[in-house]
């Protein structure tokens, strides 16, 4: 039955001792007498993954026996072991091999002595004989595939045999030959040169023909058979299947007489089952023949098959099993399983497993049932099943071998019970039962799983110890587990070691390897091992192509991985979930969402199930591109196809929404958290085992899924203590944010800096400490920790952890795309301003650059007077930078002149119908300048600059990215919170001239992200910003530089504390409200208040909320005293100054001096009215967010001491003695200007006075000199003004411009002057 390229070689030249039969792998056993055969390498097994073993028997004193042929032939040619088994003497007397010629010759030879036609027979006719011989003789197909080692129904070549079943096979096969054998005919010519064969003609006399000695009756009772020999009449009832027919005598008795027949003890003792003790499914085939019962394993499952769902297996399936023995049974189960009938096979062996102990069929459950059905256990994912099968075996005494707990092994694997399968193993070894290779490779398989390779590694060793060979498909998995724990170099290793084997790779080798030379991130080395597979012929499947796209994906290659994709297809290999799935994250690694979703719509239009990894994959690849609401689609498209999400799907949505920064995606992300929390998904809450700290591990976790959890979990701790008290709370509370080696997955640095940051600034108890499990861990004691979470610092953190919060109604979808469209459009124009616009450092004078922090706080001053938006007061400064580069030379008398100039160009370029610009006169009159000096140096810029005054500033570039991310949507709390300081630090960033050289839209992202880093507001740079902007790499020198001023300004202790201040005072009036409101509904009985009830409900942060509709908040404009916000009406109260006014009756004396050689940091005052008015609109480039504040009576803030006043009023005198009104007219700037922005240019040019003034043809220097004698002898409001009061009026008017600052913002905070001493000097 064996191939003869495994008997034979081609030519004596061909032998190959790994492959031919040598005299060393056949081996007489005594004990069992028979021969041992041993083949390493097949046709079915090409790389030598295992040894095939057959068994021949011997018959003695038989006609035809093995063994003693066998002796014969070695002892009459004797050779070496690892000589070729079969030889023959030539004619010089030389031992040959026997070739493919000489043994078809001999086969031929031998059909002719049997009379039939040589032609017609070659060397395979052996192997097809052999076939059918088996067959004849009662053996079942599964046995014949196993001896012949057929590969058809390959799943049945790794099932192994046991010893005498082995013995069984050929035993079987013999028996059939001697039965039948011929007297006439007899073998010769194989016992070697002048020996005869025993069993020749020779030896023993003519037997008569058969016919010959039987009567008439017996000659009519015998038939031929298909080989032409006579059928015995014992074997004319049925073919002796293996297991069906061969049974004692007893038993046949028992199958004539009906198995349900009632019987006595006696039967009982016999094996018999008790009476009418089965119902009738069970009993045999009573008053049947039984060759109607008799039915083949194929035939079973065709017959279940046909069965309805709910209809019971029928008793002929039962009365067929009494024809089968154990093993049919177990390939029964399997083949059911296989057939999607995993029901059915449970149903039969239950059923089997029921029976009485002395059931005829009880038998079947033995040790190769149970191990099938354990290891069909892998398709139910039941682990328990299996555990408790493998119990029941040890309580009925079942034998269990290897095979049933490699079996239960690979059940726990699939399960992912990885520890269990680790016990199962130590369990067998216990039991004293010998693993073998099979069970080896599962424990590898176990190790990698567990991200243990080292010991996996160690298997290898362990293996070698024990005696047991590593085979081809040891060092595939050991490789494979290498890979698995993401030790590439490892896994080379292992290959390296395999070829020393003597091992030859496999396309599941070179598949390992293009793995682990992709996570190294090797591409070229990727593509010669896969050039290295087509020159080999190996075969290519799905999984090298997956592999090859993965390594790909991990090289950035995304444009090579589509070429193998669509090399993929040329080949005919079809695509599987894990190719699609590595093919869109190859894109989302690329940047490019819309290929990811369109190989994510070809996956679905070629009948591929997207599976939870597909989803994640693409909504990564949708939030890289910044399509928040598409990621947020196809989470939602997921769990509508009943897709159940995992934690990583939550992990990559939540982190996308919350990366964002838009107010209400992360909304929508708190939301998700919800789903995942209740559907058993990170629970990371946990109380140590002394029960003395409660820890909340945010380790590993992604940024959002992070900040949301700690939002939650001090949520929940608040609402503890004010539920139950401080007892509440365990003696301490921790948050891990570095599990360190306690984790083997990597921890988030960010997560970790911005929880520390967080805690830090908003001067929560919690502390670092050192901790001997963790590596970063913040402590607070509970006690603090309960009188912490009362506090309005606490509320204040709350909002600034989670702003969304305080979120009013969430807008359309429609709003967030008109938001998106008109933010990309307006930083279109940024973009085209800042590439056709520059500033020149160079030409800038050094009388400019000292006298610049003067010029900055005087334009300050005049637009706090002039109620103008903060950005218009910024464009002004942008605007005379502009000039002092275009000029070549500027004199320092008239520079105050030319920064009023050009704020009134600002001016008209930020206007609008629904918020006009104040006039020139207007404008004059603040700065005490003539109204026609004033007209004149506007004019003169605009020749200067070409007509081009466009100025676009970075408060407005700031203005478009909190817009951007929604703030809008906020309440008072929540716009403060997320705008307050970045504005802040926005005026302050005017001041400081190393951000000069940086674009207005750069030192914007600098600043929000130094901001929002600096309090740990997580994302520091949120993604919808960075697809807008393109600025997602801060190593740029640009933006580098720019950041790095940026946080120098936010580490002035000045501005967190007045930030935070306002932001926990906010919090307490919001806490007061709430209960005021709460006692409200308690008086009214439950009753809910009407709209006119809460119209006038108690002012709350200075003002009164009131719904005016979306027209009259978006399109009515600015009233006095109200304050226009997105469909909000804030109606102003009565400022501080007004109730101070009210209760003390004092008046208050207000300077508008403005001391042009103070610093930045001696100007709080023009600080916070640019705060309180960056609120303001985004005028030319989008629709106005927030209305213009009014006419703000303003002064100077802050505690100078009286001689520094003195000696800066002493100087500000002497320089405006000096002043010259002198300007050249020296351009060194011209560009045109886009068309986008023609029309805002036009503007500008037409306004009243400035192109057209009537003093046109007067000298320059006398309208500056005339302008600079105004100056100087006004001495109140204008550049280079007096106007300083007493210490106890400027006093006075430091306090009231705090308290009107902060009137302008909603916040009345009474202040006196012993605590601004005391605020200041902290």
């Amino acid at each position: 039955m064996l191939r003869r390229s495994n008997l034979v070689p081609g030519s004596s030249v061909l032998f190959e001792g790994r492959k031919h039969l040598r005299r060393c792998d056949v081996v007489f056993v005594p004990e069992l007498y028979a021969l041992r055969l041993t083949l390493r390498e097949t046709k079915t097994l090409q790389f030598r993954e295992r040894e095939h073993v057959i068994f021949v028997t011997g018959s003695k004193g038989a006609p035809l026996d093995p063994v003693r042929l066998y002796q014969d032939y070695v002892a009459a040619h004797p050779a070496a072991p690892a000589d070729p088994f079969f030889m023959f003497r030539g004619a010089d007397g030389v031992l040959q091999p026997l070739t493919f010629d000489g043994l078809a010759s001999g086969v031929k030879e031998l059909v002719a002595l049997l009379g039939l036609d040589p032609s017609q027979y070659a060397s395979h006719s052996l192997r097809r004989g052999g076939a059918s011989g088996a067959l004849a003789s009662g053996l079942a197909p599964f046995f014949t595939r196993f001896q012949g080692d057929w590969k058809s129904e390959c799943y049945l070549r790794y099932y192994t045999l046991g010893l005498r079943d082995m013995l069984r096979i050929s035993a079987a096969m013999l028996s059939q030959v001697n039965r039948a054998w011929p007297a006439d005919v007899r073998t010769a010519g194989f016992a070697g040169p002048g020996r005869p064969c025993s069993g020749s003609a020779a030896d023993k006399p003519e037997a008569p023909p058969a016919a010959a000695n039987a009567g008439a009756s017996s000659s009519a009772s015998q038939s031929v058979g298909w080989g032409g020999l006579n059928i015995p009449s014992e074997q004319q009832s049925g073919p002796r299947w293996f297991g069906r027919g061969n049974r004692s005598k007893v038993h046949r008795q028992a199958t004539a007489q009906g198995r349900g027949h009632a019987r006595g003890p006696a039967d009982l003792q016999t094996g018999g089952e008790q009476p009418c003790s089965q119902p009738s499914a069970f009993a045999g085939p009573a008053g049947r023949s039984a060759q109607e019962d008799v039915l083949s394993v194929e035939e079973l499952v065709q017959h279940i098959k046909r069965l309805g769902r709910a209809e019971p297996l029928p008793e002929r399936v039962f009365r067929a099993l009494h024809h089968l023995d154990s093993r049919a049974v177990a390939l029964l189960l399997k083949d059911l399983s296989k057939a999607a009938l995993d029901g059915r096979s449970i149903e039969l062996f239950d059923a089997l497993r029921a029976l009485p102990e002395r059931h005829l069929l009880r038998p079947l459950c033995d040790v190769y049932t149970y191990t099938a059905t354990i290891s069909l256990c892998i398709y139910q994912q039941n682990v328990d099943r299996a555990m408790e099968l493998l119990g029941e075996m040890r309580a009925r005494g079942v034998e269990r071998n290897v095979h049933t707990y490699t079996a239960l092994m690979n059940v726990c694997i699939k399960c992912g019970k990885l520890t269990t399968a680790l016990d199962i193993f130590h369990n067998m070894k216990a039991e004293g039962c010998t693993p073998n290779v099979v069970t080896y490779n599962t424990l590898i398989d176990v190790y990698g799983k567990l991200g243990q390779w080292d010991r996996a590694v160690n298997v290898l060793k362990l293996m070698r110890s024990e005696g047991v060979l590593p085979a081809l498909r040891t060092f595939n998995t050991l490789i494979i587990a290498c890979n698995m724990c993401n030790q590439p170099r490892e896994a080379l290793a292992v290959h390296a070691e395999l070829r020393e084997s003597g091992f030859e790779a496999n396309s599941t080798t070179f598949n390992a390897l293009i793995s682990a030379y992709g996570k190294l991130g090797q591409l070229d080395r990727v593509l010669g091992v896969y050039k290295d597979m087509v020159w080999k012929g190996l075969e290519r499947s799905v999984i090298t192509y997956s592999s090859l796209i993965s390594a790909c994906e991990k090289a950035g290659r995304w444009e090579t991985a589509l070429q193998l994709f669509e090399e993929m297809t040329r080949d005919g290999c079809q695509p599987n979930t894990v190719t699609y799935n590595s093919l869109i994250t190859a894109c989302g690694q690329g940047a490019q969402w819309e290929r990811a979703r369109q190989v994510f719509e070809q996956m679905q239009g070629n009948g591929c199930a997207p599976d939870v990894v597909t989803y994640t994959a693409l909504i990564s690849a949708l939030e890289r591109g910044g399509q928040w609401q598409l990621a947020l689609d196809a989470f939602n498209q997921m769990v509508q196809r009943g897709c159940r999400p995992d934690a990583i799907v939550f992990n990559a949505i939540i982190d996308a929404l919350w990366q964002t920064g838009v107010v209400w995606a992360q909304v929508k992300a708190r939301e998700l958290l919800a789903m995942a929390v209740k559907q058993g998904h990170f629970r990371n809450e946990r109380l140590s085992p002394d029960g003395r700290r409660g820890e909340l591990n945010l380790h590993a976790l992604t940024a959002g899924v992070a900040m949301l959890s700690l939002h939650g979990w001090l949520a929940d701790i608040q609402h503890k203590v004010a539920t139950c008290g401080d007892s509440a709370l365990p003696p301490l509370l921790a948050v891990v944010t570095d599990a360190g080696t306690a984790s083997k997955e990597q921890g988030n640095f960010i997560i970790k800096e911005a929880v520390s940051t967080l805690m830090s600034f908003w001067g929560a108890p919690f502390r670092v400490v050192q901790d001997r499990t963790y590596l970063g861990v913040l402590e607070a004691p509970g006690p603090q920790l309960a009188a912490w979470v009362r506090s309005a610092a606490f509320s204040a953190q709350m909002a600034s952890l989670f702003p969304g919060g305080t979120a009013a109604e969430q807008p359309p979808a429609s709003c967030e795309t008109l938001t998106q469209q008109q933010c990309g459009e307006a930083f279109g124009a940024v973009q085209r301003f800042e590439a056709s616009h520059n500033l020149v450092l160079q030409n800038m004078g050094l009388a400019y650059l000292q006298q610049r922090t003067g010029l900055i706080s005087g334009l300050l001053e005049k637009g706090a007077a002039l109620g103008l938006k903060d950005e218009v007061v910024h464009d002004g400064v942008l605007l005379l930078d502009r000039t002092a580069s275009a000029a070549t030379q500027v004199s320092q008398e008239v520079l105050p002149l030319v920064a009023c100039a050009a704020l009134q160009l600002a001016m008209a370029q930020g206007a609008s119908p629904d918020s006009p610009a104040p006039s020139a006169a207007q404008l004059a009159e603040v700065a005490g300048v003539e109204a026609q000096s004033l007209l004149d140096m506007s004019w003169r810029l605009q020749q200067l600059l070409h007509d081009d005054t466009l100025a676009i500033s970075a408060m407005r570039c700031l203005k478009v990215y909190l817009e951007r991310i929604g703030y809008r949507h906020l309440d008072r709390q929540g716009i403060y919170i997320m705008a307050g300081l970045p504005i802040m630090l926005a005026v302050e960033a005017m001041f400081d001239m190393s951000l000069l050289n940086c674009r207005p839209s750069i030192v914007a992202a600098a600043l929000l992200y130094a901001e929002r880093r600096h309090r740990g507001a997580v994302p520091f740079w949120p993604s919808t910003l960075a697809k807008m902007t393109g600025y997602e790499d801060l190593t740029t020198p640009e933006l580098s530089c720019a950041v790095r001023a940026a946080q120098k300004l936010c580490r002035k202790v000045l501005y967190p504390q007045i930030y935070k201040q306002q932001c926990t005072n906010l919090a307490a009036q919001l806490q007061q409200q709430q209960q005021k409101q709460q006692q409200q509904v308690v008086q009214m009985q439950g009753q809910m208040p009407s709209s006119s009830a809460a119209a006038a409900a108690p002012p709350v942060m200075g003002r009164v909320y009131s719904n005016g509709g979306a027209a009259a908040g978006m399109n009515s404009g600015m009233h006095s005293g109200v304050l226009v916000l997105s469909g909000m009406q804030l109606q102003q109260v009565p400022s501080l100054q007004q109730q101070q006014q009210q209760q003390q009756g004092a008046g208050v004396v207000v300077t508008a001096g403005v001391n042009a050689g103070n610093s930045s940091a001696g100007h709080p005052g023009q600080l916070m009215h640019a705060m309180s008015g960056g609120l303001g609109g985004l005028g030319v480039s989008v629709p106005s967010m927030m209305g213009t504040h009014g006419s703000i009576d303003y002064a100077l803030l802050g505690q100078l001491e009286l001689q520094q006043q003195q000696q800066q009023h002493a100087q500000q005198q002497q320089q405006q003695q000096q002043m010259m009104g002198s300007l050249p007219m020296a351009s060194s700037l011209s560009g045109d200007l886009s068309a986008m922005l023609a029309a805002s240019r036009q503007s500008s040019a037409h306004t009243p006075g400035l192109c057209s003034p009537a003093a046109a043809g007067s000298a320059f220097a006398a309208s500056a000199g005339a302008a600079a004698a105004a100056a100087a002898a006004g001495g109140g409001g204008g550049f280079g003004g007096v106007g300083v009061a007493e210490p106890a009026g400027l006093r006075d008017a430091g306090l009231e411009s705090i308290a009107m600052s902060l009137s302008l913002l909603g916040i009345n905070v009474p202040i006196d002057a012993a605590s601004l001493d005391a605020a200041l000097s902290r």
